[in-house]
């Protein structure tokens, strides 16, 4: 069966939409990862950040994804999250 052309651009179209949308939901996720990590550092307040603590918030949470994803996919969203983090806290 032959998808008419028309019908075949729109489905591509539809498929670069639907991975920006994803792109956006991971960097979304990575974001409020690293927000939730460093804040759970500043209560009680702290003259600064304990790197090692958010850091280890952000693999203990990211355990949670681990079990859905693999594991490689989440190595990265890890990372991500903990560079975000370093940069809220800036070291």
């Amino acid at each position: 069966m032959t998808i008419p052309r028309n019908v075949q651009e729109e489905l591509e179209k539809r498929d670069e939409l639907i991975l920006a949308l994803e792109l956006l939901v991971v960097d979304q996720a990575c974001r409020l990862l690293a927000t939730e990590a460093v804040l759970r550092e500043l209560v009680p307040p702290r003259r600064k950040p304990a790197a090692a603590k958010i850091e280890a918030h952000i693999e203990e949470a990211a355990e949670r994804f681990r079990q859905r994803f693999e594991g490689e996919s989440v190595a990265g969203f890890t990372d991500r999250a903990k560079r975000i983090a370093a940069d809220l806290v800036g070291s």
